[in-house]
Order: structure tokens, then sequence, then C-alpha cells
């Protein structure tokens, strides 16, 4: 399954990145803010610094339903309207869906794709800590999110 799940990802990221081709610029810095979407809807804020960033991303709902992720992230390629990064990030996520409840913190690596601020990040995540021991038997678990982040750029 996770192989399965690997090779999508990197059928998917090499289909991105031919389609949607971004000249290199390097701004000094400028900050992002935008609403992102995984099992919560959640804001999010960022700061690049040239190729280098770090962006935050959460919301507590409740005590069974909660995530929060922090991402460091470098712009492979960037220009006006397209950006492709490559993230480390670490997530904490306490969550349920039909059958299954989830509380574990996972550190991992993710593809980010924004374009005209609509914004996909998708990669996977190793769990360091599972409450529930649930995810015992798999060494990752997919991760990312998709949602809308304005960049201020001049």
């Amino acid at each position: 399954m996770t192989r399965n799940l690997l090779r999508t990802i990197i059928i998917f990221l090499l289909l991105c990145a031919n389609s949607v081709q971004a000249k290199e610029i390097r701004q000094s810095s400028y900050l992002e803010l935008g609403v992102t979407a995984s099992t919560l809807i959640h804001p999010s804020i960022g700061y690049w610094w040239g190729p280098f960033g770090i962006r935050f991303t959460g919301m507590y709902l409740h005590e069974d339903h909660h995530e929060y992720h922090m991402n460091f992230g470098f712009a492979l390629s960037e220009s006006k309207d397209v950006q492709h990064s490559i993230n480390l990030l670490t997530s904490r996520v306490v969550a349920s869906d039909p059958g299954a409840d989830y509380r574990y913190a996972a550190t991992g690596i993710a593809y980010g794709l924004n374009y005209k601020g609509f914004f996909l990040e998708i990669g996977l995540a190793r769990p360091w800590r599972d409450d529930i021991g649930n995810l015992a038997s798999d060494s990752f678990v997919p991760c990312g999110y998709w949602g809308y982040i304005y960049r201020f750029k001049s």
C-alpha cells in the first residue's frame, strides 16, 4: 500500500512539475496568508526569505478534533504566479473517520504547489507519537492539505 502510494505521488509530482513551469525569481521576503483544509478547514500563515520559508497551519475545534502543521520549505522554482517547493513538515493530528480514531504526531516530507494562490501539498510522514496505537503497523502516513494561500509579493 505504501509503495503504491509513493509511486502515485512521484507520478503526480512529475506531471505537475512538467505542466506548470515557473521561472526563477528571487524575492527578498514576503508574507503569505490563507485558508487550507485536510481534516479541518483552518487558517495558514507563512513567511518566505528568498527560497526558504516557514508556514504554520492549524485549528483547535475541540478535544477530539484538532490538528496543527509546521512546515519548513525550500522553493525549487518560483515566479509571480507559481511556486514549486519541497517541505519538511511536522504535524499533530487528532481526528476520526468512519471506523477509526487518530491521535498522532508525524514528521515527513511533502511537495507543495501554489498556482495563483490555489495550493496543494502532498507527501508522506512517519508517525513518531501514536497515542491510540492504531498506526503501529504503518511506517508512513499520507499527509498534506489543499486550499488558497495568497502570497504578498511585490
